[in-house]
């Protein structure tokens, strides 16, 4: 009993340990990882996609406009696609916050593996009533749209 009991819970430990980096491992394998994107529009952003769903970005367009770093999540869409939200917080001349902006991301793998990546995105503010996790409450027009790339990030170079 205790021979087969070692294996078998030695397996399911590392499932466990594991498990996380196959929750997004279908965007064309494990795109997991920092991107280094260009938006038509002119802006730079890096975008990190974590193997548990966390997405973190910042934008070269942050200052400007008065915009926090972006957090928010990532899932698996399709073969080779991704779908994700970001969230900023976007303050006023007085540093008072103004609203939560919205950001909808559409990815998808260019050529083999993950190490291009495009797709669009659309920019929404949600202020008073208007829920920033519930899309639907937006009762205004999106405030972007914009097409990506991404190139990803690798410490070899």
């Amino acid at each position: 009993m205790k021979r087969t009991l070692i294996p078998v819970l030695l397996f399911v430990c590392l499932l466990a340990s594991s498990s996380a980096s196959l929750f997004a491992g279908g965007f064309s394998g494990n795109c997991s990882g920092t991107y280094l994107m260009a938006e038509a529009g002119g802006a730079t952003s890096f975008w990190t996609l974590e193997a548990d769903g966390t997405f973190f970005a910042a934008s070269s367009l942050q200052a400007l406009l008065k915009f926090s770093e972006q957090q928010g999540s990532w899932e698996r869409d399709g073969h080779d696609g991704a779908k994700g939200v970001l969230l900023a917080l976007v303050f006023d001349d007085n540093d008072a916050l103004l609203n939560v902006s919205r950001v909808d991301v559409s990815l998808h793998t260019v050529g083999g593996g993950c190490d291009n990546i495009a797709g669009s995105l659309v920019v929404r503010e949600f202020t008073g009533s208007e829920d920033p996790l519930n899309p639907a409450t937006d009762t205004g027009d999106p405030i972007a749209t914009d097409t990506v790339t991404g190139r990803r990030v690798k410490a070899h170079g």
